[in-house]
């Protein structure tokens, strides 16, 4: 029988808290994409003032993510400091796109329904960040 992906029992592995960290950074950065491309909302003028610095901020979260997941600590003082600080970064950007998607929410206009979802993406990718470092702050913080 057939089970759906979010139905599964997977196990909470190191190598699958870093998977899911990643996809979800990658989802929201899609989704942020998406939606700072619609020009009848994201006007063209607001550009330098706020849609870019949303598209860096939710750039930023997956590129950082995804680099330290490519970071292979290997029992490396300086490879676990270089995936800390990513990961810190990665977390640290999601706060940042919080603060702009409450700036975006009222200078736009925007769906209060359409704000909760895309804070709840950015909340949720942060804390899949957050769980994902603090087990490798268990298992390597000691380099």
């Amino acid at each position: 029988m057939a089970v759906n992906v979010g139905q599964r029992n997977v196990p909470d592995t190191p190598a699958n808290r870093q998977l899911d960290a990643c996809l979800k950074a990658r989802e929201l950065a899609e989704h942020t994409i998406r939606c700072c491309g619609n020009r009848k909302i994201f006007l063209p003028e607001y550009d330098g003032g706020i849609t870019n610095d949303l598209l860096n901020a939710a750039k930023k979260i997956y590129i950082c993510a995804w680099t330290a997941n490519n970071v292979r600590v290997d029992d490396s003082a300086e490879k676990w400091q270089r995936r800390n600080k990513l990961q810190e970064e990665a977390a640290l950007q999601c706060n940042n796109l919080l603060a702009l998607l409450s700036l975006a929410h009222s200078l736009f206009h925007l769906k209060s329904k359409r704000v909760a979802y895309w804070a709840k993406m950015t909340i949720e990718t942060r804390g899949l960040i957050r769980k994902w470092h603090e087990a490798d702050v268990k298992r390597y913080g000691k380099l």
